[in-house]
């Protein structure tokens, strides 16, 4: 039987709850890897002459992917996140940068527009993240395919008219079922959706 005081075992409970690092009744949480998104081989144009002016609004997203956290899905219906990894930010700024180190790269646009100057553009881009997941079926045994979905629109300033809408897709299988390689897949798909983004853009901005 118990027979220590109700009162001095309320406060032996209350000093540990009070010192968790201390009495280590809870293991301390992993620290998140977390990752950059590093499009590859971004096209730079040939010879370049720049013109024009293009603003790059921040990328819309559905709440499950306006996150810093790699989505995956498994089968048809089940979304989830890779446990204790992480992008940078949250992927619409991550999508925004690596935009424009596209038309950056690509050079064939004078002036490639954020924040305050957007109001000076003479055309703003604006995208809507339909996809950025890594996909496996339903047994999870095979290397994920990753998806990169965006969906497009370019408006002419000042007036807001859209001179054209497109959504632009990729894929890419991941080599290994590691997330260090689903990162790599990341790269590739996200690459070619810019490249063809830029091209996209360009011929709609100068025909």
């Amino acid at each position: 039987m118990n027979t220590l005081p109700i009162t001095r075992r309320r406060l032996i409970v209350a000093s540990c709850m009070m010192s968790l690092g201390g009495c280590s009744l809870l293991p301390n949480p992993p620290t998140p890897q977390m990752y950059r998104l590093n499009p590859a081989d971004l096209d730079p144009a040939d010879a370049p002459v720049p013109r024009g002016s293009l603003a790059i609004d921040t990328p819309t997203a559905p709440e499950n992917l306006d996150s810093d956290r790699i989505a995956l899905t498994r089968g048809s219906s089940r979304f989830a996140y890779f446990a204790d990894s992480t992008w940078t930010d949250r992927v619409p700024a991550l999508l925004r940068i690596s935009l424009m180190e596209a038309f950056e790269t690509n050079g064939q646009i004078a002036d490639v527009l954020t924040g305050a100057d957007m109001t000076t553009a003479g055309y703003l881009l604006q995208t809507r993240v339909c996809a950025f997941t890594a996909g496996y079926d339903d047994a999870a045994a095979n290397p994920p395919v990753v998806e990169v979905s965006l969906d497009m629109r370019l408006v002419r300033l000042p007036g807001h008219r859209t001179v054209g809408h497109v959504l632009i897709t990729e894929q890419s299988i991941a080599a290994r079922n590691k997330v260090s390689s689903v990162v790599r897949a990341f790269d590739v798909a996200t690459g070619t959706v810019l490249n063809r983004c830029v091209a996209w853009t360009l011929k709609a901005m100068h025909g």
